[in-house]
Formats: structure tokens, C-alpha cells, sequence
């Protein structure tokens, strides 16, 4: 482990004149320090005012984690309803601080809250946040994806000046979407397939009927 640490260091020593200024981090710091690295907070508190009521919130860019999570909650929904449940899936975790407390930072017994759309049910603060905003107006729901959009794109943009090369499209990323572009495909056709074999079977009552006999000339 020591001649990996010191072989680690040795690498970013090499890489960057600044990094040797440092003092010596072991492995373990390294990695530690790489968590929850590119997860961006809005520079400002965005404050809402409707109908007598004034909410103030701050909205980050998401995991990759709670991407997926986000998509995989609107499975069972298509075309333009997932979109809109996909926005409020995302929107409930870019949330990140309401009215002076940091959801991010609370440790797992406190983030039972009673769910006001469901009869005071305890539930995350996520999904709790996500039954709030199905309730919302289109309009407000609208407006807030643009933010986190913006906010998303202007991350890019700044990684973008880092990295140049990012707007190439290469021969190995068009395989992967190849690839998955097909998978779908081929999950949309056994999907589509199972579901008229279920109205099929559901307009059959009994056995089919035996075919009748040709008439004899």
C-alpha cells in the first residue's frame, strides 16, 4: 500500500508543478476528497412568491446516481408524461435547501417528514418534495426546470474550456448509443407484444371456438 500511495503522488507531483507544493496525501485522502466532486449549488437563493406565500429554495446539479433513480421512478410512464414526471423526479432532488435548511446535509433519522398530500404519511423529504411539486402550477414546475437547465449548461460550458475535445463525437460514444438505442428498441417491441397478448387474452372467454367444417359441394 505505501509504494502505491508514494507511486500516486509521485504521478501528480510530476503532473502539476502545484501539487508538489502540497503536503503528502495518503491514498485514502485522495479518494475521500473525490466525493461528491462536480455537484454545484446555485450561486443564489431563488425566492418564490405566490398566492400570499413566499418560499425561498437553492437548486444543485444531481448524482448521476439520482439521474437514474429519477428515470427508472417514471418507468412505468410514456411520452409526455414521463417527460413531466422525469422534470419533477429531478427537480425534487436538485432541491437542495428550503427556507434555511440544507437537505443534503441531514442525516438519515431526520429526513422523515410527514407527507402533506398523503394524509401526514411519513416519507423522504425527496418524495415528499416530489408530491408537493406534482401539485404545483405547470408554470412554476416550467420555470424552475430552465433554471437547473441553465445552471446544468452553464457547468458544462466551464468543464467545456477545460476540456476542448469534449465536442467531439467519437467513433466509441456513437457505438454505445448505438447500442443502446437498439436495446430499447428491442425492449419497446417486447413490451408492445406483451401488451396485445393481454387485451387478446382479455377479449377471449374460454377455449376458442374449433373451427367449422368447410361445406361440401
Amino acid at each position: 500500500m505505501d509504494e502505491q500511495v508514494q507511486q500516486a503522488q509521485s504521478e501528480i507531483a510530476s503532473a502539476s508543478p502545484a501539487a508538489a507544493a502540497e503536503p503528502p496525501k495518503s491514498l485514502d485522502e485522495v479518494i475521500a476528497g473525490l466525493k461528491g466532486f462536480g455537484v454545484k449549488e446555485f450561486e443564489e437563493i431563488l425566492t418564490i412568491k405566490c398566492g400570499g406565500k413566499e418560499v425561498r429554495i437553492r437548486i444543485s446539479n444531481i448524482p448521476t446516481t439520482d439521474e437514474m433513480m429519477a428515470v427508472m421512478a417514471a418507468d412505468t410512464l410514456k411520452g409526455y408524461l414521463w417527460i413531466k414526471r422525469v422534470k419533477v423526479e429531478i427537480l425534487s432532488r436538485a432541491i437542495t435547501w428550503v427556507n434555511g435548511v440544507s437537505l443534503r446535509d441531514l442525516p438519515p433519522e431526520k429526513r422523515l417528514v410527514a407527507d402533506p398530500t398523503d394524509k401526514g404519511v411519513q416519507r423522504d423529504v425527496q418524495a415528499v418534495l416530489r408530491n408537493i411539486i406534482l401539485g404545483w402550477g405547470q408554470e412554476i414546475t416550467e420555470i424552475l426546470w430552465k433554471v437547473l437547465m441553465t445552471h446544468s449548461q452553464r457547468i458544462e460550458e466551464e468543464l467545456g474550456k477545460q476540456f476542448p475535445d469534449n465536442a467531439v463525437m467519437t467513433e466509441t460514444e456513437r457505438r454505445l448509443f448505438e447500442q443502446a438505442r437498439k436495446e430499447i428498441g428491442e425492449a419497446e417491441k417486447v413490451i408492445a407484444m406483451e401488451a396485445v397478448a393481454k387485451l387478446y387474452d382479455a377479449d377471449i372467454d374460454g377455449p376458442l371456438p374449433e373451427p367449422e367444417p368447410e361445406a361440401k359441394e
